[in-house]
């Protein structure tokens, strides 16, 4: 857990204005008390629960199959806090459509690289890449994800 606060903090000088000057700190009980936040707000229709941090910043709770997403702007650094399942990244998306300003969303992926994940695994995805997250029936797993804004 020390590991994923300092890969946080290591990254925050990336992070948008909108988060605080202050550093924060979050210890392990608080971790796990943010992971049952997330796990109590599941949209059981997104199989996605999840509790914000920062502005930049959340732990995500998913059960099952998300839709392939693209952000178009922001990469996604997820520490993989407990459970398992797949991130399948790159590829070509499927149906996608606009569904927030510089964000796609679509039914799935055609090809792309799956990347099993598991208790204690980092992956980064850069900004403008297709992914989607892919879990078993009965698997789960929880991560924290920083959205970072990449230079120019």
């Amino acid at each position: 857990m020390k590991a994923t606060i300092l890969l946080v903090l290591a990254f925050s000088a990336a992070l948008p204005a909108a988060d605080p000057a202050q550093p924060l700190f979050w210890s392990s009980a608080q971790q796990k008390d943010f992971d049952k936040s997330a796990l109590s707000k599941l949209n059981a229709d997104r199989h996605l629960g999840t509790e914000r941090l920062l502005d930049s910043a959340f732990v995500a709770f998913r059960n099952g199959n998300g839709e392939a997403e693209i952000h178009e702007k922001q990469a996604d650094l997820l520490l993989i806090r407990s459970g398992e399942g797949t991130v399948l990244v790159g590829g070509k998306i499927v149906e996608g459509k606009p569904s927030a300003p510089d964000e796609v969303r679509g039914k799935s992926i055609e090809g792309g690289t799956k990347y099993p994940i598991a208790a204690g695994d980092v992956l980064y995805i850069p900004a403008n890449t297709v992914h989607q997250f892919l879990v078993e029936p009965g698997k789960s797993f929880t991560a924290m994800v920083v959205k970072i804004t990449p230079k120019p």
